[in-house]
């Protein structure tokens, strides 16, 4: 239970007999207000009491407090000035957060028994290597686009199953194969705090007893072609989960079809990616604009991590293609404010959060900050930092100073808070989505806002 006030008041008024059947009683202090030591004193004789003097306190709050679940009784209380609104915002982040958690731990069993049937005991020793260091990155994720998945399909569903599991898990598949292609481009060493497959490989090569001058780049070649092969092998496993899986679904048609349209989005995205930076740093003519990033933003992100995942979880529901379109216009928009936040954390969180630590800087990554900061008198002192190898802790505060004093750090923010409200505003204004996954869907977008890593 989740008890807020009702339109128009701005507090849960105190009683006894509610505060002994409620678990934890959580204050949103307005800064201006002066009530804040009253309600604690009231609330604090008979249950837990925690004062927030904004959401992300209460975020920080719910990660650490393992007694806090779906089960517990809370009531969410404000202090005079405190908005009904903001109120709202916290009651939707904690519906979205236990519904993400306890999705992600029947993800999380899912996706070890799939892993499971990626072995093969007739395999070469080899292949068996190679499927293994697969199945050791396609576990462990946020699984954010497996959770989209399952709110679509319960957006459009009737029932209330676990249907959509074996899609949720085969689009986990597939973006572990697509990312361990992206981290060769990328070259990056790893990846949610593991060593990545290429790497992996170049690390058992240097154990070889035999080597020779062209030793070094043929280990890297070898490790980078292992691991497009099993990249591509992940591609068709996620194929075949969906094949075998949903076989019999009238859906089946539309459903691969729009699978492989986020895909071929996904490499139209990544072929931008790849070609932006050589262009821009070695062809004089070339001025990169934010056009191309918001289309790499589009293509790349809002398709593949929020949009596809959304209208494939609504495909296999049995949603119109009204309702699929309709949903698909606010999803847009989400995923790219998702992409500017990411490529803000890039830059300002540590590599320990990231779970990589390649850094943007020195990949020369094409971003929002990046071409807004290539249009100003900034531009020359960001090329002495942007692209280098090896940058020190003081360069890349550097870097960051330069985003900052060029203004491109609070353009990024505005148009990102610019696109969260669209997307928000869009899913108020939608009759036909369901009351209880539209404010799960508004506390994920809290949830985005907030996001540290």
């Amino acid at each position: 239970m989740i008890l807020i006030p009702k339109v128009g008041c701005n507090e849960v008024k105190y009683n006894s007999n509610l505060a002994k059947k409620t678990d934890y009683v959580i204050i949103v202090n307005d800064k201006d207000s002066s009530n804040v030591g009253d309600l604690f004193s009231l609330w604090n004789q008979k249950t837990n009491v925690v004062i927030c003097n904004d959401i992300s306190d209460y975020y920080d709050f719910m990660k650490k407090e393992s007694k806090m679940t779906s089960n517990s009784n809370i009531v969410i209380t404000g202090t005079k000035k405190t908005s009904y609104e903001s109120l709202l915002d916290y009651k939707n982040l904690t519906e979205f957060y236990f519904l993400y958690i306890k999705t992600i731990k029947d993800i999380d069993k899912n996706m070890n028994k799939i892993n499971k049937s990626f072995l093969n005991k007739k395999d070469n020793s080899i292949v068996k290597e190679l499927m293994d260091n697969f199945i050791t990155m396609n576990s462990g994720g946020k699984y954010i686009r497996a959770f989209l998945i399952g709110l679509g399909y319960h957006l459009s569903s009737k029932k209330n199953d676990d249907y959509y599991m074996p899609l949720a898990v085969a689009y986990e598949t597939f973006q572990t194969a697509i990312l361990i292609h992206d981290d060769i481009i990328d070259k990056a060493d790893t990846r949610r705090g593991k060593t990545t497959i290429h790497k992996k490989y170049e690390e058992k090569f240097d154990k070889f007893d035999i080597k020779d001058k062209e030793f070094n780049a043929i280990k890297k070649d070898t490790g980078a072609a292992l691991a497009l092969c099993v990249g591509d092998i992940g591609f068709f496993l996620s194929n075949d989960i969906i094949v075998s899986n949903y076989a019999n679904n009238s859906n089946l048609s539309k459903l691969l079809k729009l699978y492989n349209s986020i895909v071929i989005y996904t490499g139209k995205g990544e072929v931008i990616d790849v070609y932006l930076p050589l262009a821009e740093k070695y062809n004089s003519k070339f001025v990169v604009s934010e056009k191309d990033i918001m289309e790499i933003y589009r293509l790349k992100t809002a398709w593949y991590t929020i949009t596809g995942p959304l209208a494939l979880g609504m495909t296999i529901g049995g949603a119109t293609d009204k309702a699929i379109t309709s949903l698909e216009k606010l999803a847009e928009p989400l995923g790219i404010a998702f992409q500017i936040k990411d490529d803000i954390l890039g830059i300002y969180s540590s590599a320990n959060k990231m779970g990589k630590n390649n850094s943007d800087i020195e990949e020369y990554k094409q971003t929002i900050l990046f071409s807004y900061t290539m249009n100003t008198e900034y531009k020359d002192e960001l090329l002495k930092y942007y692209g280098k190898n090896n940058l020190t802790e003081k360069d890349i505060l550097k870097v960051r100073e330069i985003f900052e004093k060029s203004g491109a750090y609070d353009y990024a923010i505005h148009k990102m808070e610019e696109l969260f409200s669209e997307s928000k505003k869009l899913i108020k204004s939608n009759r036909s989505m369901k009351k209880d996954y539209k404010n799960i869907l508004q506390g994920f977008i809290t949830y985005l806002e907030l996001r540290d890593k």
